[in-house]
């Protein structure tokens, strides 16, 4: 299966390459690959009324790939569905974001099509941490060339999961399957996180790369909302959307009923979506 970077710089998707394209692009998102996660907070009022998805892509030529991807909750268990194939290219892209304040105990079992559970693997991740790899990497050395059957998941601690289904450049967003939801999104810092706030458990920007952010205010009254991003080793992520470089979108202002977008926008004001 075609890998072009060593590095996981999306860890779901740069590993199948960064446009050359990217190079002359002069979107917010052709410059160098950033990887994390994103929290939004409600700051009035705070008892939430807010619809939030990512739209995340890829330009290729002069065309941009993309899905939908929305907030999930905090779960401690749940199952993917998972197909590889080297010889079409196929992998399953899974990212996990742990925003509390305990490490996780992920382990991750790995079943044929018929239900005989293959191998287990554990995964540890730190607080306030996110890591993103391909089934195939997660189980390398052990998965077949050409494998279906499902992920299951367990945590000790709650844990957003995003996962792709990829084809080549091509990709999909994949439902989790049974998840046992547990609890709100905890305290992260200071005025991020906390009950309504919103996890996007994966955020990539750069290298042709791109994640757009819709937020919705279902409110009968004017909203304001705090975004802040964070790298995979939970310290500020410096982003650069709408044409300001920040780590934190202070007090963002939707009218009631209204709509704003987060994305990056090349020099004409125009989003890559």
């Amino acid at each position: 299966m075609y890998r072009l970077s060593a590095v996981l710089v999306m860890s779901l998707a740069a590993a199948r390459g960064t446009p050359a394209a990217a190079q002359t692009d002069d979107h917010d998102d052709s410059g160098p690959v950033e990887v994390g996660y994103a929290v939004l907070t409600p700051i009035s009022p705070t008892t939430g009324g807010l619809t939030v998805f990512e739209t995340f892509g890829l330009k290729t030529g002069d065309d941009t790939l993309q899905t939908e991807v929305i907030p999930g909750a905090l779960v401690t268990e749940a199952t993917l569905f998972a197909s590889t194939s080297d010889r079409l290219e196929r992998d399953l892209g899974v990212a996990f974001t742990n925003p509390g304040n305990g490490e996780a105990r992920i382990t991750l079992m790995l079943r044929r099509d018929d239900g005989i559970l293959q191998w287990t693997q554990m995964l540890f991740l730190q607080p306030r941490h996110q890591t993103s790899s391909f089934v195939s990497q997660l189980f390398a050395g052990l998965i077949p060339a050409e494998f279906s059957g499902t992920l299951a998941i367990s945590s000790t601690v709650p844990v957003a999961i995003l996962g792709l289904r990829f084809r080549g450049r091509t990709f999909s967003t994949e439902p989790l399957i049974n998840p046992v939801s547990s609890g709100t999104l905890p305290v992260i810092s200071a005025g991020v996180g906390g009950a309504n706030a919103i996890l996007l458990a994966h955020f990539v920007s750069g290298g042709g790369w791109a994640s757009e952010i819709v937020i919705v205010n279902t409110n009968t009254t004017q909203s304001n909302v705090r975004v802040d991003f964070f790298k995979q080793d939970g310290t500020p992520m410096t982003v650069r959307l709408n044409g300001s470089a920040r780590s934190t979108f202070f007090n963002l202002t939707f009218l009631a009923r209204g709509v704003f977008t987060l994305a990056p926008r090349d020099s004409s004001g125009d989003s890559r979506f």
